[in-house]
């Protein structure tokens, strides 16, 4: 038996809600394949993660032959497709063995099995027994594999036609695997880089607000240590040096602070003041960052704080404010106070910082009224906004106690599965006396025209790329296009249907958007025209994929006429690194 074994590890495909614009990882599978990779056992691992969102599908047929384990982990809109993945690859391959996990999966182990075929899922987190987990489940079978699963801590598998769970001894260090491994994952290159970085320097949070599934996945609230902080931002400054994450061209790049960032300085204070003095050590390590971050709008009410996290690079922050009704945030245990919360915004926007509120309608004490007139305070307290629709989640209380629906907006029957489809936060999947399903997509619609939403631009991409694949120029006439003029030309008629829009501060941001993609465009597009065609055809692909995204935002959310014209760009882009590829490969380029 070789002692080097294959692992894929997947992030399926998100079926919307908001950020699914952001093809950016959660952070799970880069851990755990760290994980895999620091292990001292009876195996040695080779990973590949892949992001489905990123990297598009995975056929299970024919990209998982000669895999010895896969691992899927999904958040709840997630789950048909990481169900359908594991069933694929029993299917196809008898002999894999399959692990199941995740905020979706570890509380639903029962459904995950029955329905993705998994022979184990884990509970919870799991750095620190996945090594032990795939020794295991690749060298017994039988009753002594059941034995030897046993002693795993943490875990949930069949047995006897019922499913056993082993008891979760602790929590881990939040920093077991100091560095997250962006090396094994798929088709991350400077052709194909992130849209930007992700940083975790917590695990868990300090409240109990009944909806929210972070303080059921992770116990306690733990923060890394001062030094992997540090080795974390370097290690994000080194990936985007060597163009895996997106810079914009004065080189900065985003960066995504994955989970609460700063607990609740009142009602934390030992963790406030570490916070603070970590803030004060990063200066010399983000000055090339634009860091974005969730927080409390507590911190409105402490200026040392809220200066330290500008002056280390934090500009943009996402505030839990849920809702302007007291009633509400008491009834879903969210301890604060809108009076309070309404001066802490203004102190923070004053202050500078691009504030995010994040809104949360359907609450128990939610009429139609009140929420078109949370949806005006919320544009006049933030820059932009976030909005959804109540949503049960996984080992949250919302969960038993609020009725599920299905897909027709129905009562579920008995034993049915959930349509996860539907959740994403843009309609109701639980009955509600006040709305039906239509109706609550219908009340979603007319609250989000409201808003300036964060998401507005970038929406839906992922999805409408997948389902519009139209080329226009599916022949060799594209090598031939005057691509630099064609780039300039539609790029200043794009500036002008967008500066006349009505919406001024969203033209303004697209037109940033697609002024840095046709930088890029044209200086390929020279090269190409001096017939510097050798390997280019990965990164036209890339740059005509990007221009597609502009369209369809474009298309959505401003200017028809704008989008013709940058999509017959984008067309003629992908066209010609098609072209491109074919010459290369029919000279042995």
């Amino acid at each position: 038996m070789s002692r080097i074994k294959r692992v894929v590890l997947i992030q399926p495909e998100s079926a919307g809600g908001n950020f699914e614009y952001v093809a950016i990882p959660r952070q799970g599978m880069l851990f755990l394949s760290g994980a895999l990779g620091q292990w001292d056992g009876d195996f040695l691992y080779d990973r590949e993660i892949w992001f489905e969102d990123k990297s598009g599908r995975i056929d299970p047929q024919k990209d998982l032959d000669g895999v010895d384990i896969l691992m899927v982990s999904a958040l709840i809109n997630e789950a048909p497709r990481g169900y359908e993945i594991g069933k694929l690859a029993k299917q196809y391959h008898p002999n894999i063995k399959t692990i199941g996990g995740g905020p979706q999966m570890g509380p639903l182990c029962e459904e995950a099995i029955r329905e993705g075929l998994f022979d184990v899922i884990v509970q919870r987190e799991g750095e620190d027994i996945v090594g032990q987990l795939c020794d295991v489940i690749l060298k017994y079978d039988g009753n002594v594999l059941d034995d030897s699963l046993l002693m795993i801590p943490g875990i949930s598998f069949m047995r006897d036609g019922k499913v056993v769970q082993t008891p979760r001894r602790g929590v881990i260090e939040p920093d077991f695997v100091e560095l997250p491994d962006f090396a094994s994952v798929k088709d991350l290159t400077p052709q194909r880089p992130w849209a930007g970085g992700v940083l975790e320097t917590v695990r868990g949070c300090t409240e109990k607000c009944s909806y929210c599934q972070v303080i059921q996945q992770f116990l306690g609230y733990r923060m890394v240590s001062r030094e992997t902080e540090i080795k974390r931002l370097e290690q994000l400054n080194q990936l985007a040096a060597d163009g895996l994450i997106n810079t914009n061209k004065d080189g900065r790049f985003a960066v995504f602070i994955s989970d609460d960032l700063h607990p609740p300085p009142l009602r934390a204070v030992k963790y406030r003041d570490e916070r603070l003095e970590r803030l004060r050590s990063w200066k010399d390590h983000t000055d090339g960052m634009y860091m974005i971050c969730q927080a409390r709008t507590e911190i409105g009410q402490d200026p040392e704080l809220y200066s330290a996290m500008q002056e280390s690079g934090i500009d943009m922050l996402y505030l839990g404010v849920e809702s302007s009704n007291a009633e509400n945030l008491e009834a879903v245990s969210k301890r604060q106070d809108p009076n309070q919360v309404n001066k802490d915004l203004k102190v923070l926007n004053e202050a500078g910082f691009a504030v995010v509120a994040m809104t949360i309608i359907g609450l128990p004490f939610d009429t139609e009224k009140s929420i078109m007139e949370m949806a005006e305070w919320a544009v006049g307290v933030s820059k932009y906004q976030t909005a959804n629709l109540l949503t049960p989640l996984p080992a949250t209380v919302n969960w038993d106690t609020l009725a599920p629906l299905d897909e027709n907006g129905d009562l579920l029957p008995e034993g049915k599965m959930r349509p996860y489809h539907l959740y994403t936060g843009r309609q109701f999947v639980h009955q509600d006396e006040r709305w039906t399903m239509q109706e609550s997509r219908e009340l979603y619609d007319t609250y989000y025209s409201k808003l300036n939403p964060v998401d507005t631009l970038y929406s839906r991409i992922f999805r409408l790329l997948k389902r519009k694949g139209v080329d226009l120029f599916a022949d060799d006439n594209a090598i031939n296009k005057d691509l630099p003029t064609m780039v300039r030309q539609v790029v200043a008629e794009t500036v002008k249907v967008l500066s006349d829009s009505s919406a001024k501060d969203l033209a303004k941001t697209t037109v940033a958007r697609i002024q840095h993609v046709s930088e890029s465009l044209t200086g390929l597009a020279e090269s190409i025209n001096k017939g510097l065609t050798e390997n280019v055809s990965a990164r036209i692909d890339y740059m005509g994929e990007s221009v597609k995204n502009l369209a369809e935002a474009v298309k959505t959310d401003l200017a028809d006429g704008a989008y013709s014209r940058i999509n017959t760009m984008s067309n003629a882009l992908r066209s010609l690194a098609k072209s491109v590829n074919a010459k290369n490969l029919a000279t042995g380029g």
